[in-house]
């Protein structure tokens, strides 16, 4: 709970109305209820701002009190978008549970455990490990031997860290991913067996990436699977073995990346985009759901659709040709008739003369 005045301050807003209106929970203005606090930072919303129930509303400074039946305050801010975010932030560090080390979790007596650390009943910390300040560790998480997971580190239940895997600071990585598994290494033999190439490499995820739900992420066969700074990962994503994706790069769900791929900084990759094997991205580039990149693209800042991707307008294009072949076909029939009748009555006119 927080009253309207502690918001205010905490989003360096300016407060109409009763400082000590207390709120206990943050929804859109159509839904929101007493207790509650809500925002406009679209137009398209101010329908609502009339008839809203909540107790306190964030606006820019165009707005003023109404009379609408009951009492509400106005916190004004320069920017409503980011005075929600710096709101939505101080909620998510509230419900952190910072209860400490568990007598139900297992620490590794040779684990080296930061400052302010919380680790959850029935995790596993193996031998070597190192965990920095304020991170946080839930319940059911598993962390093999010499591990590093660095400062401000949000490991959320079910998690599987792989040995010598290192997170760096800032990090956040969601329920039941696993980071480090062995990538997908074999050889057939003269049996035509396949056999195990052992993965002796790591993981490593840089400072500020953020891992989805049920994501995958593969040691190297040798050396490191990298994922750069502020690279964001969605659910369902497969990471194959000695990948490296650059900073910033945003990844969708259900998308797959092949082995000893490199992505360049700043790629969006839509939903089920597909990689292939051995590739190089240049920076920048953008694949629009379900592309199939085949090969290396070299150009920066292109945009991609299809499979295989080609550049989005000549697929727009392809499209549009697409969906009217059925026609086509039909008129190319009816060509071919008259072109078939056509030179009969050539073939005829020419034995006539």
């Amino acid at each position: 709970m927080l009253t309207t005045k502690e918001i205010s301050n905490l989003i360096g807003g300016t407060l109409e109305g009763n400082p000590e209106l207390e709120i206990y929970s943050i929804n859109k203005i159509e839904n929101a209820k007493e207790g509650s606090i809500t925002f406009i930072a679209d137009d398209k919303y101010k329908r609502y701002f009339n008839n809203t129930l909540a107790t306190a509303i964030i606006t820019d400074f165009s707005y003023n009190h109404i009379q609408n039946g009951h009492e509400y305050a106005l916190i004004k801010v320069d920017n409503v978008y980011t005075a929600i975010s710096k709101l939505l932030k101080h909620i998510e560090q509230e419900d952190i549970e910072r209860n400490g080390i568990s007598e139900l979790s297992f620490v590794a007596k040779s684990a080296k455990i930061g400052k302010k650390v919380s680790i959850g009943a029935f995790s596993y910390i193996s031998d070597k490990c190192t965990i920095g300040d304020n991170t946080d560790i839930a319940t059911q998480v598993f962390l093999g031997k010499e591990v590093k997971i660095g400062n401000n580190v949000k490991i959320y239940p079910g998690v599987k860290i792989y040995n010598r895997c290192e997170i760096g600071n800032n990090c956040i990585v969601h329920a039941n991913t696993v980071i480090g598994s062995d990538g997908f290494g074999y050889k057939p033999n003269a049996k035509g067996e396949y056999e195990k190439i052992p993965q002796v490499g790591r993981v490593i995820l840089k400072d500020k990436v953020e891992v989805g739900a049920n994501t995958v992420i593969d040691r190297a066969t040798f050396g490191e699977t990298i994922i750069h700074r502020g690279v964001k990962l969605d659910n369902l994503i497969q990471i194959a073995h000695n990948v490296e994706i650059g900073e910033n790069s945003v990844i969708a769900a259900l998308t797959g990346i092949a082995g000893s791929t490199t992505l360049g900084k700043n790629i969006v990759a839509g939903g089920q985009v597909g990689f292939n094997g051995h590739i190089n991205v240049a920076d920048g580039n953008q694949f629009q759901a379900q592309t199939g990149v085949l090969s290396s693209i070299k150009t920066k800042n292109g945009r991609y659709q299809g499979s295989p991707g080609i550049d989005y307008y000549k697929h727009m294009k392809s499209s549009v040709v697409f969906k009217t072949l059925p026609d086509m076909q039909k008129q190319i029939k009816e060509l071919q008739k008259q072109i078939e009748k056509l030179t009969k009555y050539i073939e005829n006119e020419q034995k006539d003369y």
